[in-house]
This record gives C-alpha cells, structure tokens and sequence, in this order.
C-alpha cells in the first residue's frame, strides 16, 4: 500500500534538515501536531471502516483515502514550506 512511505514522515513529528541538525518544523509545531494527530485518526478510521466493510474500494473506505490523502499532502507541504523558511 503506497501510504506506508507517507506515513513515515507523518510518524516523525521533527525531520532535520540538510544544513543543520535544527528541526524543520519547529517553526510551525502546532500546526504540524494538528496534522500528525488528523492523519492518525484517519488512518484508523480508515482501517476500522475497511474492517467493517471487508472492502477496498467501498465507499465509505474510498472517501476516507481520500481525505487522508489530502492531509498527507497538506502535511508534505508544509514540510517543504518549513524546510524553504529554514533556508
């Protein structure tokens, strides 16, 4: 499942940046920590409605991808946003 790689950066709230060993998101930890905990719960639901339906592609399951999907790239974004900022 192409999530798993996603994931990864959603798990580790502080990734260091190349030039330095200072946090990149530092700079935004609230913003950043609402992020990690959406995507947490909607990986859970998403697995606990996958469960229920005992399918991939129902509906339910598919709308939930969806909208973690949307967070995990919110959540890349401003990872690169805060890696730019720290530049």
């Amino acid at each position: 499942m192409r999530r798993g790689r996603h994931m990864a950066a959603a798990e580790h709230p502080y990734l260091s940046s190349n030039r330095a060993e200072t946090p990149i998101i530092s700079l935004k930890p609230n913003r950043m920590a609402d992020l990690t905990e959406e995507i947490d719960r909607l990986r859970k639901e998403m697995t606990e409605t996958f469960l229920q339906e005992h399918s991939f592609i129902a509906d339910s399951v598919m709308e939930l991808s969806r909208r973690l999907d949307q967070k995990i790239n919110e959540y890349m974004k401003q990872v690169l946003l805060s890696r730019e900022e720290v530049r």
